[in-house]
């Protein structure tokens, strides 16, 4: 083991785990709890006593159409939520830094879920909703920046992938509790106790936040030199002198050198690209809550209603569909920097598209249609992980270069949110009107995502983050960057960084030689 910096005893991989471990699994278990609370306890009867507005099924048509659009309204409050926690990360998260941003997400957190359920009215309810949402913004917009600058590039997939099994398993916690606890004696504690639980997620994570490595990009985006290299060499275990340490830490220097940090640049190309690949960004977060997703996880226990379950057995289904997810959500851990990005992103929408179609066809018959509608939203949860779970988030730190990684990401998860927020509120209006012919929606818009990824994604596997800035450099449009990224080997990818790199150090001599040079010549002259 190299000598130097480490964090909690730990250097290298076993820093790593550490980080996924400690940091990483909690936050994100946190977020797909969050995203699944309301999923098990919507249909209980003790909290549509609390909020009667929830009852979309014992009133008149017209009653019953107006709690579907307040169910819908309560639900996306979460999402808009998100939405402003997501963007306001770019305000202060290149300022004070990814760990602190963290530490901020987790205290709205602690605060969001003492509101939302000790809750008495809807209004209440609401605010907590709505708080929780901004601070699962923050985490969701901040970790994948942090991980994918502190990941290697042979195993950034890896390590920022765990983030969807940790959602999955998250989801799946959130319908086993509200499950296990829907047998308690009628009454709030049902539902309370399960809005509350995953407090101990953001108790476990604070004490750990500030024992974990900063960000060795951010550290050198605000000029701390010197503690970048020591944390490079301590994620890497080598020695702060090495060579590969150095040669990472000349690619950010050459990264920062080269671009201009104003907002304004989020709104054009220019050499680096930066519309172009923030709107790449965004696509990716699109794929992630309009595949349908949000419809089976908001509203879990009601699908399974539809198909002819009941009370227990439909909370049963729900939270066996989620366990499922989590375990398939396994695989791209296994094999994502291997196979690829863009490789599992069209899997994933033809096997979602191919669900979604059976679902459409077969939930409103009865019978053997029901039976194929159940096992093929199994096949729908086995595609889900593999390709627009914890990829859409990779994906979208991977392309962003380092000046706009927080714009670009935070944007990106806020274009997720929304998504969602879109897809939470037309679900419930969508299948009163169409039943189960509504997924027809979801297969068609999977199909459309297997074309877009094919033509205008980028394959970003097996590239340092400093490789694919100068990939974007030589792309001139929309329609050459996955070519581009096909050809450019990584030699001719080394060979311009160092190029560039020398370029630049000439540049720096140059210019301090001509300030010498006056400098000499205003003193003659005095």
């Amino acid at each position: 083991m190299a000598v130097g910096k480490s964090y909690l005893g730990l250097r290298g991989q076993k820093l790593h785990l550490a980080m996924l471990i400690l940091v990483v699994g909690p936050s994100f278990i946190l977020f797909g709890y969050n995203n699944g609370s309301t999923g098990g306890i919507a249909s209980l009867p003790s909290f549509i006593k609390q909020f009667p507005d929830y009852d979309t099924t014992s009133g008149t048509a017209s009653e019953n159409a107006f709690h579907a659009r307040v169910k819908g309204v309560v639900t996306g409050c979460y999402d808009l939520g998100a939405v402003v926690g997501s963007l306001c990360c770019i305000l202060y998260s290149d300022k004070i830094g990814r760990l602190r941003t963290l530490f901020t997400g987790m205290i709205m957190t602690i605060i969001a879920l003492a509101i939302e359920s000790s809750a008495y009215s809807l209004a209440q309810f609401v605010v907590g909703r709505i708080l929780i949402g901004a601070a699962i913004g923050t985490i969701s917009a901040v970790i994948p920046v942090w991980q994918s600058e502190c990941a290697s590039t042979a195993h950034r997939g890896t390590f920022v992938i765990v983030e969807g099994l940790s959602i999955s398993f998250g989801i799946t916690l959130s319908e086993w509790v509200a499950f296990g606890l829907s047998f308690a004696k009628e009454g709030s504690v049902q539902w309370r106790i399960p809005l509350v639980f995953p407090v101990i997620f953001a108790l476990f994570v604070i004490p750990f936040i500030f024992k974990m490595p900063e960000s060795p990009r951010w550290l050198a985006r605000v000029g701390r030199m010197d503690e970048a290299r020591a944390v490079l060499a301590a994620l890497a275990d080598l020695d702060e002198d090495s060579e590969q340490v150095q040669e990472e830490l000349r690619g950010v220097e050459h990264s920062l050198a080269l671009m201009n940090g104003s907002l304004k640049g989020l709104f054009h190309n220019g050499e680096e690209r930066v519309l172009h690949r923030a709107s790449l960004a965004c696509m990716g977060q699109v794929f992630q809550q309009f595949c349908g997703i949000s419809a089976l996880v908001f509203y879990t226990s009601t699908v399974f209603v539809s198909l002819g379950f009941e009370g227990v057995h439909a909370r049963v289904m729900g939270a066996s569909l989620t366990t499922f997810q989590t375990l398939a959500s396994t695989v791209p851990i296994f094999i994502i920097d291997k196979v690829g990005r863009r490789k599992l992103f069209m899997a994933a929408g033809t096997g979602l598209a191919v669900s979604c179609a059976i679902v459409a066809g077969t939930g409103d018959l009865k019978g053997h249609g029901s039976i194929a509608a159940v096992v093929f939203f199994f096949v729908y949860d086995f595609f889900y992980p593999l390709g627009f779970l914890g990829q859409t988030f990779l994906y979208a730190s991977e392309i962003s270069p380092i000046r706009y990684r927080v714009p670009i990401t935070a944007i990106a998860n806020a274009t997720q949110w929304l998504s969602q927020f879109v897809v939470a509120q037309i679900t419930p209006p969508g299948t009163d009107n169409l039943g189960n012919k509504f997924w027809i929606i979801f297969a068609v818009l999977n199909a459309a995502f297997v074309p877009i990824v094919y033509f205008f994604f980028p394959e970003t596997k097996g590239r340092s983050l400093e490789d694919i800035d100068i990939v974007f450099r030589h792309t001139t449009s929309i329609f050459d960057a996955v070519s581009v990224a096909k050809k450019m080997t990584k030699d001719q990818v080394r060979q311009e960084e160092a190029t560039a790199v020398g370029t630049h150090a000439e540049n720096e001599k140059e210019s301090v030689g001509s300030t010498s040079e006056k400098e000499n010549a205003a003193h003659t002259i005095v």
